[in-house]
């Protein structure tokens, strides 16, 4: 069995890469344990009014929002009978994704790439490129 990790952002090419690892499946008859991760960007806080109850209300509405982004592609995969684990996290994307390879052992990440041509991934740089230098399992990026 394959541990895969899929980085879902809620993106259109984050949808397709979770079709290509339903489809993988399917057509392979493969038996996948697939994890399902969402990370959220820590808030960014400006000024000095900004007390603990604020920013433990922005965590919880930033997990929340978390974890409804991962409802749509846990009921894709549980439509085509395959299981799934949820998570979340905070943070750098790369490194979040990285720790959750790590963590729960997965030997593949899947995610989808926003398809922002290599000038601008030039001038940004790209969460994907920076996925591919931090973890050491393979990365399968769909466009």
């Amino acid at each position: 069995m394959r541990k895969v990790l899929v980085a879902f952002d809620g993106s259109d090419s984050a949808k397709r890469a979770l079709q290509y690892v339903i489809d993988f499946a399917r057509m392979h008859e493969a038996t996948l344990e697939v994890h399902l991760l969402n990370v959220q960007h820590a808030a960014v806080l400006y000024g000095e009014y900004v007390n603990d109850e604020m920013i433990a209300n922005m965590r919880q509405s930033q997990q929340q929002q978390a974890l409804e982004s991962l409802a749509w592609p846990a009921a894709q995969l549980e439509a085509a009978g395959m299981a799934c684990q949820k998570h979340t996290a905070f943070g750098n994307v790369a490194e979040q994704v990285n720790i959750a390879v790590r963590k729960l052992q997965c030997d593949t990440v899947v995610m989808g790439t926003r398809g922002l041509g290599n000038f601008t991934g030039l001038l940004l740089g790209s969460v994907a490129t920076r996925v591919i230098h931090e973890v050491q399992v393979p990365v399968l990026l769909v466009k």
